[in-house]
């Protein structure tokens, strides 16, 4: 669970449309955004992606919109965002006073068993 909150905010249909025409300049032909990319990129494929995550504060405007295609997206979500925001949740969590706990060690008075020298388990 996150604790940024869980509400994501799309782009409106005009930041779409304006940032699917940068992308086809200057030959008409969309083009992917995403840094060392640029390849063209076919109807269905497209993604409009929050350059700045949508859950680290990336607001839907022009200048944080940017049209990758599926593989780029998937990537930049994988290995840039998602470690990002774990991170942003460890951090808060932290300063809150909310770490998760570890398990406990199997047999230890914590975990709730017990298991005789015999080898019977019970229960405490």
């Amino acid at each position: 669970m996150s604790m940024r909150g869980e509400t994501r905010t799309e782009f409106p249909q005009a930041i779409k449309k304006a940032a699917f025409a940068r992308s086809c300049k200057p030959d008409g032909i969309p083009k992917c955004e995403a840094p060392g990319c640029g390849k063209v990129i076919r109807a269905g494929h497209l993604i409009f992606e929050h350059v700045q995550p949508d859950g680290l504060g990336g607001e839907p405007t022009m200048e944080n919109i940017a049209v990758y295609c599926d593989v780029c997206a998937t990537r930049k979500t994988f290995d840039e965002d998602n470690p990002r925001m774990a991170k942003a949740d460890r951090v808060l969590k932290a300063t809150f006073g909310m770490k998760r706990k570890g398990r406990t060690m199997p047999g230890s008075k914590a975990s709730g068993i017990r298991k005789r020298m015999n080898g019977t388990v019970e229960f405490r």
